[in-house]
């Protein structure tokens, strides 16, 4: 370790090493933002019978074609379809409605190509087919696809709960803060960051710079699988949180990283992960961005995503002690740096899309910079 705490990848790779949370056989309905335990298979064909993909007349054999409600067609016959509905056997293609005319129960038209306008059974997936693989994180239209494949249920990691609890005896939730005194950013900003890299965000329970009440906060969130602190990481007579925490094992405590390098944290005693933000709010940001994401992979066994690489529109210097997180927004030239990034500071996030990181010996123009992007 550094004088400034252990290497920002390390840390990372601690966070990423959690054990990974039991899975358990969830709805579909509970499904979206669940991580598969095993590959999803299409159980049958999908779609599982020959349909039209037009309104019109399926049509066997060349024309005039005689109207039939048979569910079986010969050549010289044509049924009336609707988008979506079974052919009957013995169809050969789709005329659609805009392209024939029925004259004493008699279609013409110009002879369609075989297969026309016809949806094949088994042309999104075969029987078998592996529609998710396992370690994926499960979002809206891939559920979508399991319930189309006729799947039920999966086995999966489910979302990890998220709770918050936020310390500080100057913070006030309303109105214009008294000097000495500051507005919550966190309430607004940290659950809603959360739910952006795939966890469930529980309510925020705030309390003061008292030891007792930060231990006693953190025990009533026993639903959370990840607990998130801010404030208090730091080394004054009021950061508290360590006291607070007692005998729980740390897993790193400070990180050669600017802003948040008091950032920590823990394994609780009943095996839960601590996450300890700084209380500065783009200090605080940078080491959420920077360890809940590997932590909510890793109890839900995801697949660790290849990092982000984009240029830079002008040179990022580096910082001595380590990495810096820098917020950029994009541009035609690259990645630029925002201005109000004081650690204090969260104009320059605002108006961001990502964090470069930035090693110690900083990123040319022209080249590129590891991102990580900012979720919401």
């Amino acid at each position: 370790m550094s004088a400034a705490g252990l290497p920002w990848v390390q840390a990372r790779d601690l966070a990423a090493a959690w054990p990974a949370s039991e899975p358990v056989e969830l709805p579909l309905r509970d499904a979206v933002g669940a991580v598969l335990v095993d590959d999803a298979v299409a159980p049958r064909a999908v779609p599982h019978y020959d349909s039209s993909a037009m309104d019109g007349w399926a049509v066997s054999g060349p024309p005039p074609w005689r109207i039939t409600e048979e569910d079986v067609l010969v050549p010289g016959q044509a049924h009336a379809v609707v988008t979506g509905s079974a052919l009957p056997m013995g169809a050969a293609a789709v005329v659609p409605i805009e392209r024939g005319a029925v004259i004493d129960g008699l279609l013409d038209a110009h002879p369609p190509q075989p297969h026309a306008h016809v949806r094949r059974a088994g042309e999104e997936a075969p029987q078998g087919a592996v529609l998710a693989a396992a370690g994926t994180r499960l979002s809206p239209a891939l559920v979508a696809v399991l319930a189309i494949a006729g799947l039920d249920t999966v086995l999966a990691h489910r979302r990890p709960r998220v709770a918050f609890v936020l310390t500080g005896d100057e913070v006030v939730t309303t109105g214009l803060p008294a000097a000495g005194r500051v507005r919550d950013a966190f309430d607004p900003l940290l659950p809603l960051a959360a739910v952006g890299v795939g966890a469930e965000a529980l309510p925020p329970v705030r309390v003061g710079d008292d030891p007792r009440a930060i231990r006693e906060a953190i025990a009533s969130v026993a639903e959370a699988d990840v607990v998130v602190t801010v404030g208090g990481t730091g080394r004054s007579g009021v950061d508290r949180l360590r006291e607070a925490l007692g005998d729980a094992e740390p897993v790193f405590d400070g990180v050669a990283m600017r802003p948040g390098h008091p950032a920590l944290l823990v394994r609780l005693p009943d095996g839960r992960a601590l996450l300890g933000l700084p209380g500065n709010p783009l200090a605080a940001v940078s080491v959420l961005v920077s360890f809940l994401p590997p932590l909510v992979d890793a109890a839900t066994g995801a697949n660790r995503l290849e990092e982000v690489a984009a240029p830079v529109a002008v040179e990022l210097p580096g910082w001595d002690g380590g990495v810096s997180l820098v917020p950029c927004r994009w541009s035609e030239e690259g990645l630029e740096p925002a201005t109000g990034t004081r650690p204090n500071m969260l104009r320059g996030l605002a108006a961001s899309d990502v964090l470069a990181v930035v090693p110690q010996g900083g990123v040319p123009a022209g080249v590129d910079a590891q991102v990580l992007p900012l979720p919401w």
